[in-house]
Order: C-alpha cells, then structure tokens, then sequence
C-alpha cells in the first residue's frame, strides 16, 4: 500500500468517522441504515478492530434486481484489515427507492450520501457488479474525492441498439395465479452459474419478489451511457469479465479502456461471488493493495 492510501485510512480512523460509524464486529456480517436525502439505505459490512484497519474502505454495489446479499461471503474475507460495506441499491433490498424516473445518477448520489454518513467519504475503494458497476461510475465521476480505486465486475456496456431493445421488452405481468413468479423462478435457475449452489440461487429469487424490484435497475442502467463515462473516469480501474449475459459488453469495456487492469473468468457467470468468493478477494487484493 502507497503511503499517501496509508495516511488517508489512518486519518479515517483517527477520525472517528468509520471507527464510530461501524465498529469492529469480530469478522460477522452485520447490517444496519444510513439516512441518506430524504431515504434510508440498508447495508451489510464488516470491520476489523480499528487498529487492524490497513487498508482503504471498500463500498460494494450490487447487479439488479438484487441486493447487497450477493456480497455476503466476500465481506468477511475483506474485512479482515479493512472496512467492508455493502450497499441495498436505492429500491432494492431494505433500501427505500428514489422517485421515478429512475436513473443511475439518482442511485448514485442517494449511495454517496450514505457512504459519508457513515464516515465513509474519502478514498473509499468501489466494487461494482452489473447495475452496480455503472452506479460505481457514475459516483466516482461525481465525487472524485470519495473514490479511490475503481473495481468493475461484468460491465454494461451496451450498443444503442441493444439499450433499445432492453427497453422495448415488456415486464413480466403480475396474475393471481401466481404465473410470473414461475417465470422469475425458471429464469433465475436458468441463469445460473458454476458453482452457484440453490441457496444462492433462491436468495436471488426472494430479491426479485419485492413489489417494482424487477424492473427499476435495467430502466436506470438502459437509459445510462456506461461507454462514456467509462471514457470519462480518471480513477484508478479494474475490469472483471465473467461469462454471464455482459460477457460480449464487457468485452467492449476492455476496448475502451485498454490502460485498466484486466481480469477474464470463463469459468464462472451469474453468481460469481457466491461461487468464488476465495478467488474474488484475491483479484481485488492484488488490485486494491498495490505493493509499496
């Protein structure tokens, strides 16, 4: 770790913010709320005691529809010398949502305000995965000097004509005889991927229950123009490849930004981080950690 990233969790703790704000919870899994402009955000973290914190902060935001529940095996492994937060996506999970019309900005600006309420508001390192990676963006654009590291796992980098598309598909309809959430189940199963065990699989499927959770993050993510802002971002950047859905969108993130560190994982797709938590935290330790 640089000295200058050394420093800045050292001021973190001194003072008082992260230390006061999440304490040390002996390497569980804890969850708590932020108040946030006008909402509650829901999160799960895990910290070290506070002189274990050597490393930068890390905020995790998640794939939709989700929750932060998909972070819950990675989180102890990181939070071993620091602080660990994942975040419920404004909608999603515990979170309360933001008006309509949805948008990744919103869910931005809603997760930074809840990230300095918890004294998370300095060279805090950011994961993203799917809707998670450009919501990662967008609030790494916005607040520079929040962000540290940028960390982008299955990226959406989507042609005009496939955002159309997206937006062209209608919902899956509601009925009383429970027909949609058959659907949500056959797809959930479809889409899973190695190594992903049903436990998993299932909490997946609870998430995608929650009233309006289905298709608030794919309207945001459409409409958001994750190629440019991807030009745009200055941080430092990691892209992660799966083979999911945004196997062929994340390579075009890689074409746009040939200086990030590169990362493909053809063995695994959907449930990545259930099925190799071990492996995630290596590749993000040798990215987050650069050695001194």
């Amino acid at each position: 770790m640089t000295r200058a990233r050394a420093l800045a969790a050292a001021l973190l703790v001194v003072a008082g913010g992260t230390a006061a704000a999440l304490p040390d919870t002996g390497g569980a899994v804890r969850r708590g709320y932020a108040d946030a402009q006008s909402g509650q955000v829901h999160y799960r973290y895990t910290a070290p005691a506070a002189t274990a914190r050597a490393r930068a902060p890390v905020a995790l935001f998640h794939l939709s529809p989700n929750s932060g529940q998909v972070f819950s095996a990675l989180l102890p492994l990181l939070g071993r010398d620091r602080v660990a937060v994942a975040f419920d996506t404004p909608g999603y999970g515990m979170s309360d949502p933001v008006p309509d019309p949805q948008t990744i900005g919103a869910y931005a600006e809603r997760l930074a305000s809840a990230m300095s309420a918890l004294g998370l508001d300095s060279g805090v390192d950011l994961v993203g995965y799917h809707t998670g990676a450009a919501i990662a963006l967008e609030l790494a654009q916005r607040y520079p000097a929040q962000a540290g590291r940028l960390a982008l796992v299955a990226v959406p980098v989507l042609t005009a004509e496939e955002r159309a598309a997206g937006a062209a598909l209608p919902a899956i309809p509601f009925d009383e005889a429970g027909e949609w959430a058959k659907q949500e189940w056959q797809r959930s199963w479809r889409w899973r991927g190695p190594g992903q065990d049903r436990e998993s699989v299932l909490a997946t499927f609870a998430e995608k229950l929650r009233p309006g959770a289905r298709e608030r993050g794919a309207t945001a993510v459409l409409a958001y123009d994750t190629a440019a802002a991807l030009e745009r971002v200055t941080a430092p950047l990691l892209l992660v490849r799966p083979r999911d859905d945004l196997w062929t969108a994340t390579g075009r993130a890689r074409a746009l930004r040939p200086d990030a560190r590169w990362v493909e994982l053809p063995g695994y797709g959907h449930g990545l981080f259930h099925a190799a938590p071990q492996r995630m935290d290596g590749i993000l330790r040798d990215f987050l950690d650069p050695a001194d």
